[in-house]
């Protein structure tokens, strides 16, 4: 410690000081200032006595030196102590940092490998081939009401020949498409993939024909249909990307 050459020096001094006062009768004995057989004994040894007072204040302020440098080593000790906490706090927020950090690149890892297949997906001939018919079919005047009339004279088992082969090949279509976007809006629901990581497989042109070709035809199929893939379509992009972006001329 710091004070343990000043605790030893002050220790010795006590000790030489009382070994002083306390051999001071002894050394006045001997040389013959006090006589135990004179009749005045107390009047020589009472200035001995005296000799004390001043001992006893030099104790109480060793004593108080003693206490101020106990509070100083302890301030000292917790001034240590507080900078050790510090260093302890700055090395804990950094090793969450770099866990956080590698927990954040494990995600993208993971992403990257479930976002792959439907990048293939999506840039596959058949997708390719589904968004074609859908687009195509999305520029006939009420393409919807066209729909709707096809679906019924199929429910009812008299649509056959050219006009159930242009049915089946749509309908192909919308339930190919839909369902990519479906299986990416549980995905993101599960927190497998974010919002960015589905804006690099969905473009705002995929959206756009999702909301306003296939979404309509869903909503013919059955007027209570379920909008949550649709809705998660529309949380990707602003109204006016997808417009401005994705619109199919």
């Amino acid at each position: 410690m710091k004070y343990k050459g000043y605790w030893i020096l002050v220790f010795i001094i006590a000790l030489l000081i009382s070994l002083a006062f306390g051999l001071a009768p002894y050394i006045l004995y001997s040389l013959g200032f006090i006589n135990p057989d004179h009749q005045n004994v107390i009047k020589i040894v009472e200035p001995v006595g005296g000799m004390f007072g001043p001992a006893s204040a030099f104790f109480s302020g060793f004593a108080l030196i003693a206490v101020i440098i106990s509070i100083q080593q302890q301030r000292e000790a917790l001034k240590i102590q507080a900078e050790e906490l510090e260093l302890t706090r700055k090395e804990i927020g950094e090793s969450t940092e770099a866990q956080q950090e590698m927990a954040k690149h494990q995600k993208n890892a993971i992403s990257l490998q479930v976002i792959m297949p439907f990048m293939n997906e999506i840039s596959s001939a058949e997708m390719r081939k589904a968004i074609i018919e859908l687009s195509k079919f999305g520029r006939m005047e009420n393409f919807d009401a066209i729909y709707y009339g096809l679906l019924h004279r199929n429910k009812s088992g008299s649509l056959e020949g050219a006009d159930l082969e242009f049915f089946e090949t749509v309908d192909n279509a919308r339930r190919k498409f839909v369902g990519l976007f479906h299986k990416m809006q549980r995905l993101s629901a599960t927190g497998v993939v974010d919002n960015e990581i589905v804006r690099v497989v969905l473009g705002p042109d995929s959206c756009w024909l999702l909301l306003n070709i296939v979404e309509p035809l869903d909503a013919k199929i059955r007027p209570n249909y379920s909008t949550v893939t649709f809705d998660f379509a529309r949380g990707l992009y602003s109204a006016e990307t997808v417009d401005v972006k994705g619109r199919h001329d």
